[in-house]
């Protein structure tokens, strides 16, 4: 009778820790979602900027913006991407939905700051490096930027499918 007692005595704590296993198992947190990120850049005429965003809500009000009065209201598309265009800006840009955290989109003056060139180059390495790394990269729904960026990028993923993608 004893040598019974001490292999269910044995036996309890492994059956009690394996149950207690799997309730840990099944209540990890699911994965997190991306963060929103915004930026901003000059749009045409000399007291305009650009500011884009993406990885916000989906289908919902973005409120964006400076600290010293500019501001507008956009809606996200399906992605959760958007794009406005906002006047007389100075100071820092940000972005923000309800409920949603505040997100710094930068400076107005870092954004009329960046001209054309060099809104193309940055979309042409973007471009570049999005194709080197997977040759299906061809649309640019989740790419909110401006005509210069976009224009860039997709030269840069045309170059790149050139080298990397055909053959």
């Amino acid at each position: 009778m004893d040598g019974r007692r001490v292999r269910l005595a044995v036996l309890t704590p492994l059956a009690v820790s394996a149950l207690t296993a799997g309730a840990v198992t099944a209540a990890a947190p699911p994965a997190a979602a991306a963060s929103p990120t915004c930026g901003v850049s000059r749009a045409d005429g000399p007291m305009h900027l650009e500011v884009v965003g993406e990885d916000f809500e989906p289908g919902k009000a973005v409120f964006v913006e400076s600290a010293h009065g500019a501001e507008g209201t956009v809606r996200t598309d399906a992605a959760g991407a958007f794009s406005a265009t906002i006047s007389h800006a100075a100071g820092t840009v940000s972005a923000r939905q309800v409920g949603g955290p505040e997100v710094r989109c930068g400076t107005a003056e870092q954004g009329a700051r960046m001209n054309a060139q060099e809104q193309y180059a940055a979309g042409y390495k973007a471009g570049y490096a999005a194709m080197k790394n997977d040759c299906d990269v061809r649309d640019l729904k989740r790419v909110p930027v401006n005509d210069n960026f976009r224009n860039g990028f997709e030269d840069g993923a045309a170059a790149a499918g050139k080298k990397f993608c055909e053959g």
